[in-house]
């Protein structure tokens, strides 16, 4: 049975980007080990990217960052999270949707969306 849901295709500029930021030295690593383990699982292309820092956070910190079309139409990218914060417990994951042009376009508000205020 074919599926009414519209197929996202992947381009280059749609990769998720897997920011890494290591609480430790040498941490960073193992996570990205990690992080493309579990996206070679899903079949999800990641780029990774470990963040060179100064001063260590208190916690590591994995941001995956995507496209607000990803995002909206594919589950593997929610799987691929919680797969992190399982296999990562003592790091930070976040997922970091970027807005195209298009969507906040959209998204911003009309001055037809706020009545005028009436005053008594």
């Amino acid at each position: 049975m074919a599926s009414s849901a519209t197929r996202f295709t992947m381009t280059p500029t749609s990769l998720i980007r897997c920011e890494i930021n290591a609480a430790a030295t040498g941490e960073g690593t193992a996570l990205a080990g990690i992080a493309r383990t579990c996206a070679r699982d899903l079949a999800q292309p990641i780029n990774i990217k470990i963040i060179p820092h100064l001063d260590a956070p208190p916690e590591s910190l994995i941001t995956l960052c995507l496209p607000a079309e990803l995002a909206a139409s594919q589950h593997p990218v929610w799987c691929l999270a919680c797969r992190l914060a399982c296999f990562c417990p003592d790091a930070r994951v976040s997922v970091l949707v970027l807005g195209t042009d298009a969507f906040k376009a959209a998204s911003a508000p009309l001055a037809d969306d706020f009545p005028a205020r009436q005053t008594a």
